[in-house]
């Protein structure tokens, strides 16, 4: 799930230091401004960590790490904390199999531009950092489902990406005076029924642990916790 996501939301940059990889996009995300530990991730030591905030200081960033349970160092976290680094946006990855299912009905998609704007039309996410979105958004090498949901009027957005048999989901995005109304049920039904049908045989998602409406939606959706994760960001 970890390389599917990496795959899915792709950094503009990307280094690799101890089996960690030390992903830029401009600052846009912290998951891909942060430092993510890959299959042979090590042990960091006080000189990794000083090697790597000065890497993200070269490119006016913050540090940031991003640290799974189980991971593979968990006396980092407290390593971090004692360098100041504050713990934010704990998150959980959930998952579910998926099942091709017959008659499937495939959601309205837009190309890039278009489903940008409307993204940012029903999530009100504006500003300089949407061209730094789209050019991450044009990276995705895998094929991609950019969604909207009623196809008239579109009033929510959403993305699947599919990597090696992993459908994942992405900037599910409902307007604020459309929500409770069914809409992004529909449309990540729809997505989940579009990466079956693509051949996906898992999907996968991340939230927010706090956002209690939307682990609800996935919940009745069939999703279940797969592991957690959260940030270490380096205080100013």
């Amino acid at each position: 799930m970890e390389a599917a996501a990496w795959a899915a939301w792709p950094a503009l940059a990307e280094r690799e230091h101890a089996g960690w990889q030390l992903r830029t996009a401009q600052g846009y995300t912290k998951r891909a401004n942060s430092a993510n530990a890959g299959p042979s991730a090590q042990l960091l030591d006080a000189q990794d960590l000083a090697l790597i905030e000065a890497h993200y200081a070269a490119h006016g960033l913050p540090a940031i790490f991003r640290l799974t349970e189980p991971g593979p160092q968990p006396a980092l976290d407290l390593l971090l904390q004692q360098r100041g680094y504050q713990r934010v946006d704990p998150s959980l990855v959930l998952w579910r199999p998926l099942a091709a299912p017959a008659g499937t009905v495939p959601p309205p998609t837009l190309d890039w531009p278009d489903w940008l704007e409307a993204f940012q039309a029903v999530s009100g996410k504006l500003g300089p950092g949407q061209a730094t979105h789209l050019a991450m958004l044009q990276a995705i090498q895998g094929r991609c489902a950019p969604a909207v949901w009623p196809a008239r009027d579109p009033r929510c957005a959403g993305l699947a990406v599919l990597h090696q048999g992993w459908a994942g989901l992405f900037d599910v995005a409902t307007a604020p005076e459309a929500r409770r109304q069914g809409l992004a049920r529909t449309l990540c039904q729809r997505l989940l029924d579009w990466g079956a049908a693509q051949g996906a045989h898992h999907a996968y998602l991340q939230v927010v642990q706090a956002n209690a409406g939307a682990r609800a939606l996935y919940a009745e959706l069939g999703f279940v916790t797969a592991y957690r994760y959260w940030y270490r960001v380096k205080a100013a």
